[in-house]
């Protein structure tokens, strides 16, 4: 299981959204590979707060060389309570895990303010930045006061991933 790439790596909390995570290898993987999401803490992978991630469902079936899924709602990464990553990999159906992994930001769903339907737009291109935002990301929760991708918006806006459809 040696995988070349996987984008996007990023969704909000609420999962879905229309985006599709494609893992690639440089061969053909088996049926029983499936992508995997684990909680890493002090550079360490942590199976006791696994139990705190909704793991995705792979698309597809038989033998391609790439994985692709929507991501999962994560109700319950709030719950843990120190700094962590998510981390995106594969495993087969015998428990092997890829060596490739990488990092995978969920950021923390945000619904309009003021109770107003949401529009919609993709909030983290260019100048729609998302202020004030807090995001899982390699440094836990609550990342930085940019929100997802770090743009200077003007002030807290529709989701940067779903753009309020999920409202």
């Amino acid at each position: 299981m040696d995988f070349v790439d996987a984008n996007p790596l990023a969704s909000c909390t609420l999962g879905g959204n229309g985006r599709r995570v494609m893992m690639v290898a440089n061969q053909s993987l088996p049926a029983d590979v499936t992508p995997i999401f684990q909680i890493h803490a002090a550079g360490s992978h942590r199976p006791d707060l696994d139990q705190f991630l909704v793991q995705p469902t792979k698309e597809g079936w038989g033998a391609t060389s790439v994985i692709r899924f929507s991501t999962p709602a994560q109700p319950y990464l709030h719950q843990v309570k120190e700094d962590f990553t998510v981390k995106l990999t594969a495993r087969d159906s015998s428990g092997r895990v890829s060596n490739n992994n990488w990092d995978f930001q969920y950021v923390q769903h945000k619904k309009k303010e003021g109770g107003g339907q949401s529009g919609g737009g993709c909030g983290w291109q260019g100048g729609n930045g998302w202020q004030g935002g807090n995001s899982f990301s390699s440094n836990g929760h609550g990342a930085d006061n940019r929100g997802g991708f770090g743009g200077k918006g003007q002030g807290q806006r529709d989701c940067i991933f779903c753009g309020g459809i999920l409202d």
